[in-house]
């Protein structure tokens, strides 16, 4: 298979987010958009099978803030914690 999971999102973004780049705000967007179009693509790939899992990982850290994985890690913690906790009380609860 070759891409195609997503439509060609990623394409749509490279050739159809044209707007005037005559502020810095708008040059700075535009640059991360094309990343974001980038982390897209081989997401796609990856996918579709043409990549091998993780190869997308560095496009896509490319368009993220250094604290949003450990932010999404946390968070995951926290819901295993969570379901953790409750399986024990009920393991307790069952438990003579």
């Amino acid at each position: 298979m070759s891409g195609g999971s997503m439509s060609y999102l990623f394409a749509r973004i490279e050739n159809e987010a044209t707007f005037p780049t005559n502020t810095l705000e708008r040059k700075a967007f535009m640059r991360h958009l094309q990343l974001v179009a980038k982390a897209l693509h081989d997401i796609e790939w990856t996918d579709s099978g043409d990549y091998s899992r993780g190869d997308e990982n560095p496009a896509i850290r490319a368009c993220l803030n250094d604290g949003a994985i450990l932010l999404e890690a946390v968070e995951a913690a926290k819901q295993a914690h969570e379901a953790l906790s409750k399986e024990l009380q009920r393991a307790l609860e069952v438990t003579p």
